[in-house]
């Protein structure tokens, strides 16, 4: 049941890396629908997609508000909502006529937050998946929380390569790696602890 929670949402899980053309397609279709009528539902907000940032850190002010707020005692959670938020202001506002190569890269910077975030939390015996997941859905219709603000994300998913994102091995292991290092930042542990870490993960794996 947790697998299958873990791989329920495309954008920010693991889903992507075994799904098919039609899969992936859709995925985007449900995923589109339902974070539109979240939206929706939410408010009838017309603010600019820039929005207001006072603080010039890159994330709107409602938004910095909302994720300091919900994740207060949990410092990994929240940096890692800053970054994706940053990520999709950037992309929100990035033409679509520009350089393809900057939204491609945006997404996989965006996907690799969401996926560390969702590897680091699946891993967690303490952790509800379920929520966790509408959690971050949560997340994206904060951001997300204007029609201009849906329909230009959207647009910039509709213009990306199919199949962009996929992985080779060793880029796996390397954003594992990199993953963990930068959760361990946060629980004052070590590069050791970051490979022990990787080696009960890849035995795991092993016995399923």
């Amino acid at each position: 049941m947790k697998k299958l929670l873990f791989t329920t949402f495309l954008f920010g899980s693991l889903f992507a890396l075994n799904a098919s053309d039609k899969d992936i397609k859709l995925g985007q279709q449900q995923w589109f629908q339902d974070l539109e009528t979240l939206v929706n539902l939410s408010n009838k907000r017309v603010d600019t997609i820039q929005g207001i940032d006072k603080n010039r850190n890159g994330v709107r002010d409602d938004v910095e508000t909302y994720v300091l707020s919900k994740y207060a005692d949990d410092p990994f959670q929240r940096d890692m909502f800053f970054d994706a938020a940053q990520k999709i202001q950037k992309i929100i506002t990035l033409p679509l006529n520009g350089v393809i190569d900057e939204h491609i890269r945006l997404d996989k910077e965006l996907l690799e937050i969401y996926t560390c975030r969702d590897y680091i939390l699946y891993r967690s015996e303490k952790a509800d998946i379920e929520n966790e997941l509408l959690n971050k859905t949560l997340f994206k219709g904060k951001v997300l929380n204007t029609p201009d603000r849906l329909k230009a994300y959207i647009e910039h998913k509709k213009i990306l390569p199919v199949n962009f994102d996929k992985l080779a091995e060793d880029e796996l292991l390397s954003d594992k790696k990199s993953c963990l290092v930068r959760y361990y930042s946060y629980e004052n542990l070590d590069e050791q602890s970051s490979a022990q870490f990787l080696e009960q993960d890849k035995n795991r794996q092993s016995s399923n």
